[in-house]
Formats: C-alpha cells, sequence, structure tokens
C-alpha cells in the first residue's frame, strides 16, 4: 500500500522531487514526514550539494515584481530567416469579448522540459524560454523580450526561484531578472542560482570550488568553499564553514556560532508546509539536536535523526525508535514505535508489523489500536484509508469504519476533491489511474479511467476515459462536460474558462463545456495565467511547426 500510494499521492499534488533534511533509515511515506523528511521551500542547492531544494510551485510567482507591473511588450519583433507565416487572423471563432493577439512572429522552437510523459495538462509558467538556432531568448511574463537568443540554460520548466533566471553565454553563467531582464550577475561564473534571502535579493555564485553570495547590486557578503552551506532564513543568514555552524542577522552581523559536524535546515517560516518557523538540526558526537535561529538549544543533542516538519512536529529517532517533537523541542510521541510516518493532524505508528494512529499528537494517545495492515493520515472529511487483509476501507478519527475493507486499491482521503461519501480509488495503472465510487460501493466511475482531482477550491475534476479523450466531472463523479478533448486543463482561477486542445486546435471553453475561443494553434506550450500570455505552436499545410507568444483577451465577467 505505502510504495502504491506514495504515487497516487505524489501525482495527485504534483509535486517535484525531494531532498533528505537529516539521515535516516525511514522510508518516507506520501504526504508524511518521516526522519528522511520533506522537501524545503524555494532553496537553491548548496555547495555541499546537500541543501534541500524544491520547484516552485508554477502556479505561484516568487519574484518581488508582479507581472502587471513588468514592462509590456511595445513593437513585435521581426521576423526571423525560419518563420512560418500565420492567417491573417490567427482566431476561428469566438465568443464576445475573447480575443487573440500575435505578440511575435511564429519562429521559435518552444520547448517545456517538465513535459515527462504521462498526463500533460497546459503548464503555467512565470516567463519564456523562445529558442531559436539552439539559442534561447526570454521574455517576460507580459511577452516582452528581455534579451536576443544567445543563451543556454539548464532550468526546468519556465518557473524561477525569486525572479532569478539563471542562463549561460559562451560557457559562463550569470543571472537576469524574470521582470525586466536586468543582469544581477555577470556572465563569469560556473553556476548561478537563486539564494533566496529577503525579498529573494541574495544570489549565489559558484568558480570552482569557490562560492559566494551576492546581493542584486553585485555587492559580496559571504564566501565559503564546496562542502560548506548557506541558507538564506526568514530573519537570520545560517552559514556552516570550518566545522561551526555561524549565524547572521539579515544585516550580516554575527548573532552566534558555535562548533557542530553538520547541520540542516528543519523547519523553514517561509514554507506553508513547515511550522512557520526557521528551526536547524545540529550534529553534536555523532547524535542530533533541535535549534533555533538565535543559537539557543531546543534539545539535548540525543537522536540519532531528526526529520522536517510538518506543521509544528518532526520526526526524531532513539535508541533506533520513532517518535514526534514539536517546535519546542518536547517530547510528545516517545520514541517507542519501529516504524512512523507523521502526516499533518495525525502519526501513523507501528509495532509488530501492525499499524494504528494517533489523531491528538500533543497528547500522544493511541486514537486508533494498531491492528491494520497500515493506516494512512486523516484528510478530507477527518477520514483515512485503512488496510485489512490486502483490501482497503475508510476510518474516522475515532476508530469508526465508515467504509470496510472492500477495495482493492488505496482510498485516497486527502485531496480527492470529492464531496463526502465519494471516495477515490487507486486503480493500479500508475499516477492518477482511479475510479470514483460511493461508500455503499457503488461506482460511479470505472478504475479503467484517469482522474486528475481539482486544485486549491476548484470543483471540476478532469477525468480521461480509455478512448483517450478527456473531460470534467464534479465532485460526485458525475460528467458535467462529456469527454471530448485531446487534451485538457484545470479550469483557470478566477477566470471560469480552461484551455483544451480538440480536433488539432488549442481552444478555450467555458464550465458549460462551451468554446469560447478556437484559435489556429496546434499546441499550448505554456501559459501565465495572470497575464494570459501564452506560448502556443502552429503547425502549416507543410507541417512545419514553429513557436509564438500569444495574448488571450478576455471579457471583463468571462
Amino acid at each position: 500500500m505505502k510504495k502504491q500510494a506514495a504515487i497516487l499521492l505524489a501525482a495527485a499534488l504534483l509535486l517535484a522531487g525531494c531532498q533528505p533534511a537529516a539521515p535516516a533509515s525511514a522510508p518516507v511515506q506520501p504526504g508524511a514526514s518521516s526522519v528522511a523528511g520533506a522537501a524545503s521551500d524555494a532553496q537553491a542547492p548548496g555547495a555541499s550539494e546537500q541543501a534541500p531544494q524544491e520547484a516552485p510551485p508554477a502556479s505561484a510567482s516568487q519574484s518581488s515584481q508582479p507581472p502587471a507591473s513588468a514592462p509590456q511588450p511595445d513593437t513585435p519583433p521581426q521576423a526571423t530567416a525560419g518563420a512560418i507565416t500565420l492567417p491573417e487572423s490567427i482566431v476561428e471563432t469566438a465568443a464576445d469579448g475573447y480575443t487573440a493577439e500575435a505578440l511575435t512572429p511564429a519562429q521559435y522552437d518552444l520547448n517545456f522540459p517538465l513535459n515527462r510523459g504521462g498526463f500533460r495538462g497546459f503548464q503555467t509558467c512565470e516567463f519564456f524560454f523562445l529558442g531559436q538556432n539552439g539559442k534561447l531568448a526570454v521574455a517576460n511574463a507580459n511577452g516582452k523580450l528581455l534579451t536576443e537568443p544567445l543563451y543556454t540554460s539548464a532550468l526546468e520548466g519556465w518557473n524561477t526561484f525569486h525572479g532569478v533566471i539563471p542562463l549561460t553565454l559562451d560557457g559562463k553563467t550569470g543571472a537576469i531578472d524574470m521582470s525586466d531582464g536586468t543582469q544581477l550577475a555577470p556572465f563569469e561564473y560556473d553556476d548561478v542560482w537563486s539564494a533566496g534571502g529577503d525579498g529573494g535579493g541574495l544570489i549565489q555564485v559558484q568558480k570552482g570550488d569557490q562560492y559566494e553570495i551576492i546581493d542584486r547590486d553585485g555587492n559580496s557578503h559571504y564566501s565559503f568553499e564546496r562542502g560548506d552551506d548557506f541558507y538564506a532564513l526568514g530573519k537570520r543568514h545560517i552559514l556552516f564553514k570550518d566545522g561551526m555552524l555561524r549565524i547572521y542577522s539579515k544585516e550580516y552581523q554575527p548573532v552566534q556560532n558555535f562548533a557542530v559536524e553538520d547541520m540542516q535546515i528543519v523547519s523553514w517560516s517561509g514554507s506553508p508546509n513547515y511550522s512557520g518557523r526557521d528551526l536547524l538540526a545540529v550534529q553534536m558526537n555523532g547524535v542530533w539536536a533541535l535549534c533555533d535561529t538565535d543559537g539557543k538549544m531546543l534539545t539535548d543533542p540525543v537522536y540519532e535523526s531528526i526529520g522536517s516538519f510538518t506543521g509544528d512536529y518532526a520526526t526524531v529517532v532513539k535508541n533506533g525508535k520513532y517518535g514526534v517533537i514539536n517546535y519546542k523541542g518536547a517530547e510528545v510521541i516517545k520514541p517507542e514505535w519501529e516504524e512512523l510516518y507523521l502526516y499533518d493532524g495525525s502519526v501513523s505508528v507501528s509495532k509488530n508489523g501492525r499499524w494504528g494512529s494517533i489523531t491528538d499528537i500533543d497528547s500522544g494517545k493511541m486514537s486508533i489500536d494498531p491492528v491494520y495492515d497500515y493506516v494512512s493520515g486523516f484528510g478530507d472529511y477527518g477520514y483515512a484509508c485503512f488496510e485489512k487483509g490486502g483490501r482497503y476501507g475508510v476510518i474516522d478519527r475515532n476508530g469508526n469504519e465508515i467504509v470496510p475493507a472492500r477495495y482493492d486499491g488505496e482510498v485516497l482521503t486527502d485531496g480527492a476533491n470529492l464531496d463526502k461519501g465519494y471516495y477515490l480509488i487507486n486503480g493500479g495503472d500508475g499516477p492518477y489511474s482511479s475510479s470514483i465510487v460511493e461508500g455503499d460501493g457503488r461506482v460511479i466511475i470505472p478504475s479503467d479511467h484517469f482522474i486528475v482531482p481539482g486544485q486549491d477550491g476548484e470543483k471540476y475534476n478532469l477525468v480521461l476515459t480509455p478512448s483517450g479523450k478527456w473531460g470534467y466531472a464534479d465532485d460526485r463523479g458525475r460528467l458535467l462536460i462529456d469527454a471530448q478533448y485531446d487534451n485538457a486543463d484545470a479550469f483557470i482561477k478566477g477566470k471560469n474558462v480552461a484551455f483544451v486542445q480538440k480536433d488539432g486546435k488549442i481552444c478555450m471553453i467555458n464550465r458549460k463545456g462551451n468554446i469560447v475561443l478556437q484559435t489556429v494553434f496546434s499546441d499550448l506550450i505554456g501559459y501565465n495565467p495572470d497575464t494570459m500570455v501564452c506560448a502556443m505552436e502552429y503547425t502549416d499545410a507543410s507541417g512545419a511547426v514553429k513557436g509564438c507568444l500569444v495574448k488571450i483577451g478576455l471579457p471583463e465577467k468571462s
């Protein structure tokens, strides 16, 4: 169950890979924080190549300048050799108020590296890479070209950490601002990335084994070598160098330093996944302690490992047994368990191969006795999935079995985006392979379908049928928009429209399934949901394909 659930939940939440926050031998459960921990928020790799890194959310800019205030495009760039001619009108049909305007000629090669198979949808982005002759130009979210096509880049996708776009020119790397193209780091380094800091203003640069932290004016504030680490936290800068933990204020003044063998960030104030506090794990004499960013020790150094925080809690290991501490360092669940997975609001624990759950973490008292093959975290409506005899059911926080163990696949009880009494069951055929069932066992959507749950309050769920067509279902599995699209995406938050691909054309539909805009373009590679600037591909009669930027106009109330 645990391995399959990991695949399902990771896919459903569209998460990137995670780096461990502290050494441990415990496996990581999806949606849980084991000792191996969870990914950090917006932290570039450090010199030791062990700092946690997490791809920024596709829908959330980390730039200090919102897209609307970024420079607007003026005149379109000149067409170059290899451009293909667009039709006189790029709109085939449009409802009142819907428009499309080409901002560039169709002359670019578009490649979004995060398209790795499986459900693709249409990617959201903060800027655009436009390729020509193997080199990249950069356009901002409004579609304004910021550079000529001179660069290469190792970025995966068209999103940034704090608006910093690392680029490589003639073998040397620098960085520009994604909003206006301002050079943030000269092109003289082996590598460059955002180091975070207040407003994302710090940049880490590398030459060989030497590293520096510079600000956006080019002033150097810290230097260190490969094997050291730097972290810009909410109120402090942390430097692990020469076997010492060095803590500085945001004004670069020393606060505290002391000797440690190793350190990790286990809670980030800037991430909603953690406790809202900056906390460190430090290793002394081979064991770990919890420490705040003033250098105050919150626990004694007695743990074999300390995991990343989930909310106010983190998993610890002592004498080979698992327990939980809170952000003050108090042991709220004694280290006495053979296995333990920490979820948001509950802890699954195991002894002698049997699993139960603690739902009141502060008390540490058992809520569900360890009699199951596994119990997941509690999610929607306070329900968890349990496994018994190789089959799966649903249990509440008091241990009542709401749905008996009747299903062959795990029940996704967190983020399923379904009404109470309806359940998303893993179909066993990879990410998104699911069925929707009622609590009495009646199947609403069978398991040979793929279902992508709506996120952030979106009530429509994407459904892929065995025929390869996409449609939309509500929170009871009712097909509100019939499966008829070759590709489809979620409805854009606050706009009540969605991009779809039908009969080889990119279209936009409303919540009734009516096409409100049909374009001449064959594919949508990426778009910015705030500015509605899109990177589209056009295929001409000869089969030649080139990309361009297109601005979509919506009526005042779409």
